[in-house]
């Protein structure tokens, strides 16, 4: 395992990369970094290069494009340029919650480049526009009180918010998220991003819910059953709305399945990469 600098589309990014082999991407949650996959990586990368990018105006990525702009549009163009200037020919795609819709979008837009895509608790990715708004409220409000005084205690306590098991040991990530939320610049970068995700009108033409039956890659929803961002009711209905896709439910498990059950999240992932 190794981090990497590199410039793509114009922005410095952060890259932890793991392995060798069939490239898979990683997109880590709005207001986090690609740290959240530590328990993953190793695993993940037995067979594969696995590529886990700090998202523009994330972790250690410049906060901004070189407009000055932080939304949908420069998200995406930014993981179109990553993508290229990784050389993934063609991948899959492992997102969570903002970045699974990320990863659904980047699905819908080179359909032949992508192999398989896992869609890992995402609100955003199938709910309706005023489920989204009231999630994405929720979320702000939990992720402010992380950014606004960046503590040992305030980010423990925005991860517990998220677990199922609010006491696991969640030490291996705070470290990393205090010493990017002290970023200057960073929590108003966080709070622009979510302002342009609650911008139902600037937010309409990034939707994806609508247009699932749309994703040609074959689709693994891994949902946690007592997620409190996303619901799994909605996931259970989701399923048909895809043409190729199955749900795998982890039992006694919030928003972050990759991180509350590594075992159960590597292995399941890994058994459906692999699938012919």
């Amino acid at each position: 395992m190794h981090i990497q600098f590199l410039t793509a589309g114009g922005i410095r990014t952060r890259v932890i990369e793991s392995g060798r082999g069939e490239p898979l991407l990683l997109l880590h949650p709005v207001g986090f970094s690609a740290d959240v996959w530590l328990r993953n990586l190793a695993d993940l990368g037995a067979r594969r290069r696995v590529c886990a990018p700090d998202l523009l105006g994330h972790g250690f990525t410049d906060l901004y494009d070189d407009r000055g702009d932080i939304g949908h549009a420069a998200l995406m163009t930014h993981l179109e340029a990553l993508v290229d200037r990784l050389d993934f020919e063609q991948f899959s795609i492992v997102g969570s919650s903002f970045g699974a819709q990320l990863a659904l979008l980047l699905c819908l837009r080179m359909p032949a480049r992508i192999k398989r895509l896992v869609v890992v608790g995402s609100g955003t990715a199938l709910q309706t526009e005023a489920e989204t708004v009231a999630t994405l409220g929720k979320t702000l409000a939990n992720g402010s009180s992380a950014f606004d005084t960046a503590t040992w205690d305030s980010c423990r306590q925005r991860l517990a918010n998220l677990c199922f098991d609010g006491t696991l040991d969640f030490d291996p990530l705070i470290l990393s998220q205090l010493t990017a939320y002290a970023r200057e610049g960073a929590a108003q970068a966080y709070k622009s991003l979510l302002a342009a995700m609650l911008d139902v009108n600037r937010a309409r033409p990034f939707r994806v819910a609508e247009r699932l039956n749309e994703v040609a890659a074959p689709t693994l929803l891994l949902w946690g059953r007592q997620d409190p961002r996303a619901s799994h009711a909605r996931a259970e209905a989701a399923v048909a709305c895809f043409p190729r896709a199955r749900l795998h439910t982890i039992e006694r498990c919030g928003h972050l399945p990759f991180y509350e059950h590594p075992g159960e999240f590597n292995r399941t992932v890994s058994r459906f990469l692999d699938a012919l």
